[in-house]
């Protein structure tokens, strides 16, 4: 059965798209909460899956209450989805050191269609969640549902990306140019061009947000290293869902080495829809169809033969990848129903099976 350590506060399921990731998240909150843990699934991910997935009208920025199968047992499940604006707004008031230049930034229209718009904005706003929710009180476990995988490793780093954008030297330029009474030649060529071009107006805009983001990089570097610690205590673990095909297997290592690099815990690697459930019949077996179907037995046995030879090469598959990492690799099945509740989430969930016990 795949079960998080106790003493694991944060876990953050990465991996491609189109894998069963939203579901498996939603199935290991559920897991959790169903063993006496009170646990809150948050997405990153813009789709709106995870309601679905644990059959509920819809999830906002304030969490719901998922119930749980058989009526209380100790444990409570929760979810939530990251809005980017509230949780944008939020950093640069825990970064500004007054209110005055917090609201000054929020006001400003560079900072509000980057905190509506912009995809990277997403990043930092989850991890500033992420953050935010690991210390509340009211859960033993947060498990984080990130985007595809690309997305999903601008989250991990999205810490230190601002910090490191408030250090580049075009910024420091830009800020030195607008300030400098006597600018050099070239910098005021830049400005008028670019005054030019994107008109008075905006070039203020964006002189007076990196201005005020300037004062507020201290404080985006201490977050940054909460954050960072954050990721890499033995607290936190990583969980990786893929495919069992030769595609998902490529898309595995990929995602691991990205996890592994920076110095990440990856705990399991799930391989999902990695076989069908009750279906264990040999390639020598004897099926008997009814005379109905007589004329169809040809090529029906050839649908069956070709279903077999799938399932051993996606077998062979995550045994592969089972020898190259030593991390606990798991299948789980195809759905013979509809995920659409939390009962059928935690009955699916249970028939995952080590890959060893598999070959």
């Amino acid at each position: 059965m795949i079960e998080l350590d106790d003493d694991c506060e944060l876990a953050f399921c990465v991996g491609v798209g189109g894998v069963g990731k939203t579901t498996f998240a939603a199935a290991l909150g559920l897991r959790e909460a169903l063993r006496g843990r009170r646990v809150l699934v948050l997405t990153a991910d813009p789709a709106r899956r995870l309601a679905d997935a644990l059959g509920i009208r819809g999830i906002r920025n304030a969490p719901s209450d998922v119930p749980l199968p058989g009526g209380p047992r100790g444990g409570e499940l929760h979810a939530a989805m990251l809005e980017t604006k509230a949780s944008a707004d939020e950093i640069i008031r825990r970064a500004a050191s007054d209110d005055g230049r917090a609201e000054r930034v929020l006001r400003n229209r560079i900072y509000q269609a980057f905190s509506n718009t912009l995809a990277r904005s997403h990043a930092y706003a989850a991890m500033e969640r992420v953050h935010e929710t690991v210390h509340d009180p009211r859960y033993d476990l947060v498990v984080v549902d990130t985007p595809p995988a690309q997305s999903s490793i601008e989250i991990l780093d999205a810490p230190v990306r601002l910090v490191r954008f408030l250090d580049q030297r075009v910024v420091r330029w830009f800020l030195q140019a607008s300030g400098d009474a006597s600018p050099r030649y070239g910098e005021t060529l830049a400005q008028r061009l670019l005054r030019t071009v994107a008109g008075d107006s905006l070039v203020s805009a964006l002189t007076e947000f990196l201005t005020e983001m300037a004062f507020l990089r201290e404080g985006f570097a201490a977050r940054a290293k909460e954050v960072s610690d954050l990721m890499r205590s033995p607290r936190t673990k990583f969980l990786l869902v893929s495919s069992p095909d030769s595609v998902g297997l490529q898309a595995a290592r990929s995602v691991t080495a990205e996890v592994l690099d920076r110095g990440f815990e990856l705990a399991h690697v799930v391989f999902n829809r990695a076989f069908v459930p009750r279906v264990d019949l040999g390639p020598d077996a004897s099926i008997g169809y009814p005379p109905r179907l007589a004329a169809l037995a040809p090529k029906l046995e050839g649908m069956r033969g070709e279903f077999l030879r799938e399932q051993k090469r996606k077998r062979a598959n995550m045994e592969l990848f089972r020898q190259e990492r030593p991390v606990p690799v798991w299948a789980l099945p195809e759905a013979t129903r509809p995920l659409g509740d939390p009962s059928a989430l935690a009955g699916w969930i249970d028939l995952g099976r080590p890959v060893t016990a598999m070959t």
